[in-house]
């Protein structure tokens, strides 16, 4: 049956239909830029093999691995607080780990994770991963024996935690809010990585967070919590070019199974951003 004659979202962003839109603006920083297109996400996991497992009329998705042992759950819970993307190993297998994300997390920050699930190679040093936010403008702070770094524009906070248990869990998480008066932030999005997670994945995750590039938006698709705090320009990019990216990258995911990085957006153009307010 075809979505296309409905009054919908699910055929208004600009992976799937152009014509509605006129333009797209590179949005900086990436982490405000709001939550995008989860098909970013979804689609590049089926792409590459994983099953879907969703429940017919329920507001939600549910993807399997190819060899059944992770799971995928999107959810969408609008309190920021709250998880809305989980990624985790099926029950069979043991909950080892766990990556959720908030509902406003880019979906090209949780695709560095979840397109790298299937990737092999050492874990990264601990040191490795600060060294590659600091390289990016992130300052560096100490909380107590925990390090923790800060986004160029102090709206980001990436920190190394621990949990209060008699054998300690080590996890990675970010919080993202907006300051508002009198010493007060509104918070956007909320992250937590276990450590135990696939290295790779969780490298990915870092490097797209801390990642200068802005992100590709169309009109309506930044949160308007996150208004004054962007800076916005025209891209040169056209919807329906974003849209070729788009079907370029699931090409390339069904001829690997795995599927391979992309950049997340365009490079920067020669104009200069605007600050929206």
């Amino acid at each position: 049956m075809s979505h296309e004659r409905f009054y919908s979202r699910v055929n208004g962003p600009t992976l799937h239909r152009v014509n509605t839109v006129r333009w797209l603006d590179e949005v900086a920083p990436r982490h405000l830029a709001g939550g995008g297109d989860p098909r970013h996400v979804t689609e590049h996991l089926l792409a590459s093999g994983w099953s879907n497992h969703s429940v017919a009329g329920y507001p939600h998705v549910l993807l399997e691995s190819p060899d059944g042992r992770l799971h995928l759950t999107l959810e969408p819970e609008e309190e920021e607080f709250r998880a809305s993307w989980r990624v985790h190993p099926a029950a069979a297998q043991g909950r080892a780990w766990s990556a959720q994300f908030g509902l406003h997390t880019p979906v090209e920050i949780i695709a560095g994770f979840t397109d790298a699930l299937n990737s092999t190679g050492p874990r990264p040093e601990e040191a490795e991963l600060w060294r590659l936010a600091a390289s990016r403008g992130w300052t560096m702070r100490l909380v107590g024996r925990e390090r923790a770094a800060l986004s160029p524009d102090e709206t980001a906070y990436l920190s190394r935690e621990s949990s209060l248990a008699e054998t300690p869990l080590w996890r990675w998480a970010v919080q993202v809010s907006v300051p508002l008066a009198e010493g007060r932030h509104r918070w956007i999005w909320n992250a937590s990585i276990d450590e135990a997670a696939p290295p790779a994945a969780l490298a990915g995750f870092i490097n797209a967070l801390t990642d200068p590039a802005p992100l590709l938006r169309s009109e309506g698709q930044t949160p308007q919590h996150t208004f004054g705090f962007l800076d916005s320009r025209r891209s040169p990019v056209t919807p329906e070019q974003h849209r070729l990216q788009h079907r370029r990258r699931l090409e390339a995911a069904q001829r690997t199974g795995t599927g391979t990085p992309s950049p997340s957006s365009p490079p920067p153009g020669p104009a200069r951003h605007k600050r929206h307010r």
